[in-house]
């Protein structure tokens, strides 16, 4: 086989979007640990920063991929309000509390808002500012990273869009010189407004540039949907049995 530079490319590129997730979730894992018995151990907090941008990237492939977005939004949100009394009681010590709320709530929001800037209907009419309006709500009711978090995915829908050339209607909105500066923006915004730590997420890049674009082998499709409620309800238990 002739060896060129795009062969190199496909090498590279090994990692399914199970693999991905697999990583984002141990990753997740990690943090949380680091959070709850190492005191805010800073390595563990180091690894865990991966964990978002990993599934933010794997949140636009789903939402290209997928046959039913409206099944899938649907899903994500139930799924966040069902992991909502896990992730306070893991992270807050109570069943309720209003001051965060899980990272699926921020998910979602993110969801809705590509979904919108995706659409061709009615609802794309007002893409940008159902985009604007998913990111502070986000802000507004403390949903984890808030509208940094939804800025993340918008960005990597606009740089899958750009790369794919697939959608002129939506790359109207936002040509070459605008999605440079949404990047540039979304970066400074995910600093400033989580903290300096969060430059290690940029090292969530080398495992999403290895994104071989094939599902894997395992149908995964509802694993991370159980590992997030239920790897919260085991740090609880353990917290509760110290």
């Amino acid at each position: 086989m002739e060896y060129n530079e795009e062969t190199e490319e496909r090498g590279l590129r090994r990692l399914s979007s199970n693999a991905l997730k697999l990583t984002a979730c141990v990753c997740m894992a990690v943090d949380h640990i680091g959070i709850v018995f190492m005191d805010n151990n800073y390595i563990m907090r180091a690894v865990g920063r991966l964990a978002f941008p990993v599934f933010a990237f794997l949140l636009v492939q789903g939402l290209l991929r997928t046959s039913d977005v409206r099944r899938y939004l649907l899903r994500l949100g139930i799924f966040a309000v069902v992991s909502e009394i896990p992730f306070d009681l893991a992270m807050h010590d109570t069943i309720w509390y209003p001051g965060a709320q899980n990272i699926l709530f921020t998910l979602t929001a993110g969801l809705f808002a590509i979904y919108a800037m995706d659409s061709r209907g009615p609802i794309g009419r007002w893409k940008v500012e159902i985009a604007l309006a998913a990111a502070l709500l986000a802000e507004f009711l403390r949903f984890d990273y808030g509208m940094a978090g939804v800025g993340i995915i918008v960005m990597f829908y606009l740089i899958e869009k750009e790369r794919s050339g697939a959608d002129a209607y939506t790359l109207a909105y936002f040509n070459k010189k605008q999605n440079i500066e949404i990047v540039v923006l979304s970066s400074l915004v995910y600093i400033l407004c989580l903290g300096i730590n969060q430059l290690y997420a940029l090292l969530a890049m080398i495992p999403v540039n290895m994104y071989s674009g094939e599902r894997g082998r395992m149908k995964l499709k509802y694993f991370f949907y159980l590992f997030y409620p239920l790897h919260l309800l085991l740090i609880w238990e353990i917290v509760k049995g110290m």
